[in-house]
């Protein structure tokens, strides 16, 4: 070196055909020696980091080959997994284009190899793959159930946004857009073929890789063929999104918290600046834990196979198809429908069998049929129908404008109302069975309620508003009302009286078994305008401790039974003649009174008068007269007679016997007639019978004749005798 470097100085330094001359040889000068040693450590220092570089990258890219081997489902049995049987190791900064043909031969050294290892252990089976462009390793894929043992090769790599990382670090951004295809796409960098997030996130991310047909390679060379990228979200529960540049058709992948995903991309093949995710079909498929679909559909429609779920929740987020006629079964346990629920047309909804069927539940609002023209539809209920209330609100049942039908008895519950709107013209009609209304009735406005001719029964209190009437059929028609119970006409409070006015009989009955039925009236003036009849054997009664008076009109009073004044009361009449048509007693000891002292009217005795008893011993008395006392003959001239009794006969006054008259005393008796101390005029003949004698007790007064001489008497009586 030092020969080539001292000739290329001289030549530098003197043209080529200058003399020469000879020099003796001399030690190098010491800067020339240490500019050697420096030059010559860097190149070992610069081989040495080449020799580093390269062995990480050979190791990133065996890394890669195994995670695409996982994400490429290699697994046919999971006890044997592949393993790399021929490392691809090149010469150091071997051209990557050239070695194919060393590869292949590596290949068929492995395949012998592996034949070789199948007659030992086994089927096995071979596989070939580019680990990056132009450069390939052949995998050997076993099934042997030890191969799991054996050793494998891992990817690892370092992270972060600096040149050279194995692993580029996305920003915690919610959309991350990375050129591929530029030098500088990565912080300014060249971008490996990992992304992972970062140890921070706290939003979704979203990740497009733009141009990666184009995508760059170490030292910024374009790659060919197709090539593996590698997605790592590093969160726990954040999504990372992959998407790319591709246009119409493109594959939006996520990435859920704790995975990754490879993606492979061509240069030429296919559609440009495509991601290639891993397929979407399988032999089979097991999840030992969750299986989420993002995006795109769930067919199974060219399967004859079933679909199982797990025994745990599932959710459709979807809407969910059964086509034809296939049917869709649930368990025994609740199925809840979250959603709308449509059947469609002509098809029936049916919940369980007949007469076995369980308890439909709806929390929601029920329409059947629609309001359009001929959108109707029915209702057939073959059961009870029970409505029941949401708590803290009352559950109301509305019809449409149609009839309803009611084929079964109808009860409306205790406290609830069945209104008609007031404002409609709607008419409420029963059938011919019996209508219970138990609770109030109410019409309002001017509004009426009529009846059929069947008998109606009133079951609790019956109030007819203020200023309201009850009529009861018309004027001349009405009907008989029955009031079973008692019957109150107005109220007890002040301005409560109301009267009751009766166009006709009045009629009260006994009820059959019970007590007889009473008639009480108020405090005030009751008028009887008519006939009153007090039946057989009753009496008509006033309170006897009152002071009420009893008063009659001026008909004709008859008192069919005994009438009895109690106590110290009294019996008064009016001035009208009184008509005692039956024997009349008066109580012992109790007299008889007509008018009072110096006004009394005539008592007139159409009658025997009869003054005291005959049949026993002490029962006569006497009869006392302050006053004249006449008796008279009958109008048709029939004379009358007076007899006393065999007593003493009073006259204290005057007797005057009429024209005519004789004062007769029985000829056969020994009765005598006595005068008083005053003159006798015995102003008609006086014979003294035969035998019998009159005899003029010793007198001091001689016998005076008043006569004349001249007459008659003057035979027997002398004047001045």
């Amino acid at each position: 070196m030092s020969t080539r470097f001292g000739a290329m100085a001289r030549s530098a330094i003197r043209p080529a055909d200058a003399p020469t001359s000879s020099v003796g040889k001399s030690r190098p000068p010491l800067t020339q020696m240490m500019a050697g040693v420096v030059l010559f450590s860097m190149g070992l220092l610069i081989i040495y980091m080449y020799q580093v570089i390269d062995g990480l990258h050979r190791e990133q890219e065996d890394m890669r080959l195994q995670l695409n081997a996982l994400a490429n489902g290699r697994y046919h049995v999971p006890d044997a997994p592949p393993h790399l049987i021929v490392p691809p190791r090149a010469q150091f900064l071997d051209s990557r284009g050239g070695s194919a043909a060393a590869l292949h031969r590596l290949a068929e050294e492995a395949s012998a190899k592996a034949t070789e290892d199948r007659t030992l252990q086994g089927k096995g089976s071979l596989l070939e793959e580019e680990v990056y462009p132009g450069s390939h390793a052949v995998f050997h894929e076993e099934e042997d159930p030890e191969a799991a043992k054996k050793r494998r090769l891992m990817g690892m790599y370092t992270t972060g946004t600096s040149a050279g990382v194995g692993c580029f670090e996305l920003s915690d951004a919610a959309a991350n857009n990375i050129d591929v295809s530029s030098a500088t796409g990565c912080n300014s960098n060249i971008c490996p073929d990992c992304f992972v997030t970062p140890a921070t996130v706290s939003q979704a991310v979203t990740l497009t890789v733009t141009a990666c047909s184009s995508a760059k390679w170490l030292r910024g060379n374009s790659r060919t063929g197709v090539w593996l990228y590698t997605f790592i979200n590093s969160h726990a529960t954040e999504v990372l999104t992959i998407t790319d540049n591709s246009g119409t058709g493109k594959t939006t992948y996520n990435v859920p918290g704790g995975s990754y995903v490879t993606a492979y991309c061509a240069s030429t093949l296919g559609t440009s600046n495509r991601l290639y995710f891993p397929s979407t079909q399988m032999p089979t498929l097991t999840v030992d834990d969750a299986l989420t679909l993002s995006a795109g559909n769930f067919n199974a429609g060219s399967s004859s196979g079933t679909f199982t779920t797990s025994s745990g929740t599932n959710t459709l987020s979807g809407n969910v198809a059964i086509a034809g006629t296939k049917t869709f079964a649930t368990g025994t346990g609740a199925v809840t429908l979250a959603g709308a629920t449509t059947v469609s047309d002509s098809t029936a909804f049916t919940v369980g069998s007949a007469g076995s069927g369980g308890t439909t539940t709806l929390y929601g609002n029920v329409v059947v049929g629609d309001t359009g023209s001929g959108n109707g539809a029915s209702i057939t209920h073959n059961g009870n129908f029970l409505q029941q209330d949401v708590t803290g609100a009352a559950a109301t049942f509305t019809t449409g404008t149609s009839g309803i039908t009611l084929n079964g008895h109808t009860t409306i519950a205790s406290g609830k109302n069945l209104e008609l709107t007031s404002s409609g013209a709607g008419q409420l009609t029963t059938g011919t069975g019996a209508i219970t209304l138990n609770g109030a009735v109410t019409i309002s406005g001017s509004n009426s309620l009529t009846t059929g001719t069947g008998a109606i029964a009133l079951n609790g209190d019956t109030a007819v508003a203020a200023s309201k009437t009850l009529t009861v059929g018309t004027a001349g028609s009405g009907g008989a009302t029955t009031l079973y119970g008692n019957t109150v006409i107005g109220a007890t409070a002040a301005g409560g009286a109301a009267t009751l006015t009766v166009n006709g009989n009045m009629a009260q009955g006994d009820v059959t078994g019970d007590a007889v039925s009473t008639l009480s009236t108020g405090g005030g003036a009751v008028s009887l305008n008519g006939d009153v009849t007090v039946a057989q054997h009753k009496n008509l009664y006033m309170v006897q401790t009152g002071t009420g008076a009893f008063r009659t009109g001026t008909g004709a009073i008859s008192l069919n039974g005994n009438t009895e004044v109690t106590g110290s009361n009294t019996f008064t009449s009016g001035t009208g003649a009184v008509t005692l048509q039956g024997s009349v007693a008066l109580a012992d000891n109790v007299p008889f009174t007509v008018g009072s002292v110096g006004n009394g009217g005539g008592a007139q005795f159409f009658g025997t008068v009869i003054i005291g008893g005959s049949s026993g011993t002490g029962m006569s008395t006497s009869l006392t007269v302050h006053g004249d006392v006449a008796f008279n003959n009958d109008n048709d001239g029939t004379p009358k007679t007076f007899s006393t009794g065999t007593g003493a006969i009073a006259l204290n006054g005057d007797v005057s016997i009429a024209a005519n008259k004789d004062l007769l005393m029985a000829n056969s008796g020994n009765g005598q007639f006595r005068t008083g101390t005053g003159n006798v005029n015995l102003n008609g003949d006086v014979t003294v019978e035969s035998s019998k004698s009159l005899t003029i007790a010793q007198y001091t007064n001689q016998i005076v004749c008043t006569h004349s001489s001249s007459e008659v008497a003057n035979t027997y009586c002398m004047a001045s005798r």
